[in-house]
């Protein structure tokens, strides 16, 4: 493989540091998890050994069970080597990442990759978390296809691709994909930017935006139930794709967020006892279209 020289490389080192303090009971110390120097997390004494998780360089935790401190610092070792040898991979690969889709499963993530010494393009299919993660390391804008891992796929998910993709789409006629409409695609590149309390606890009021200007918010009503498996999957990274819109719109009961919702967006009714109705008045006629604005 053509190895090319970027200057420094990222780094991702984990420690273990010991804290000083114990909690009302407790016999063994807690250990906080750093990554860089900035916890991460922490492991805690249970009945027969320490509890809790590592992070990897991939972006994923690992658990290895109920152990001693000294196997916590054996796999310390190897996941800081495992993340030396990824870093090197991804810095070396001549083959960069120049364009992403979505595909129809949420964790995967179509990628179009050149080789900057021979100009090849190849095509593949990387986990999302992967890509979040190589993001932070490297920049958005420099990402090798060396750093992904491979993935093992029962079914191969289709490809979205946008509006404009047509010749890409054409070009690849092995990929299994399809064009999206504008509002699909939108969905795909909105992230969510706060999340709001209702009176229903079962749903949820989201602020999402357009990631490529930052501009444009609107309010979403979706599940509370998707939004915590969202979270979970994905971290900060989530997007409005990854959530399920509901129709019913409760109250919102927090007065703070229903002063910040008046000011963000005053076609909204926000009273605190009654769901929300947007005043569609200013569109110019017609009756309100009860699922509010697109």
């Amino acid at each position: 493989m053509p190895m090319l020289t970027r200057g420094e490389r990222p780094r991702f080192r984990i420690t273990l540091e010991q804290r000083p303090g114990r909690h009302l009971l407790e016999r063994q110390p807690r250990y906080a998890v750093l990554v860089n120097g900035a916890q991460q997390g922490e492991l805690y004494y249970n009945m027969r050994g320490y509890q809790g998780y590592l992070p990897t360089v991939h972006g994923s935790k690992l658990d290895i069970g109920e152990r001693g401190i000294t196997a916590f610092r054996r796999e310390v070792t190897l996941l800081n080597r495992e993340a030396e040898q990824a870093i090197e991979r991804g810095a070396a690969d001549a083959r960069r990442i120049v364009l992403t889709r979505p595909t129809t499963d949420g964790g995967v993530v179509f990628a179009l990759s050149r080789d900057l010494l021979s100009g090849v393009d190849a095509t593949h299919l990387i986990s999302r978390r992967e890509l979040v993660q190589a993001r932070r390391l490297f920049g958005p804008d420099d990402l090798g296809a060396g750093f992904f891992r491979p993935l093992d796929l029962d079914t191969e998910p289709v490809v979205l691709f946008e509006e404009g993709d047509e010749a890409l789409a054409a070009g690849l006629p092995q990929v299994r994909s399809r064009i999206m409409d504008r509002l699909e695609a939108e969905r795909h590149e909105r992230e969510v930017e706060r999340v709001i309390r209702t009176s229903d606890p079962e749903v949820l009021l989201v602020v999402s935006r357009r990631t490529r200007d930052g501009a444009d918010p609107e309010p979403h009503y979706v599940t509370r139930w998707g939004h915590e498996v969202a979270l979970a999957r994905f971290g900060l990274d989530l997007r409005l794709s990854d959530l399920v819109e509901v129709g019913t719109r409760p109250a919102i009961p927090d007065p703070g967020d229903r002063s910040y919702l008046r000011a963000e967006f005053t076609w909204f009714e926000t009273e605190d006892d009654q769901p929300w109705r947007p005043d569609l008045s200013r569109l110019g006629g017609g009756a309100p279209d009860p699922e509010g604005p697109a």
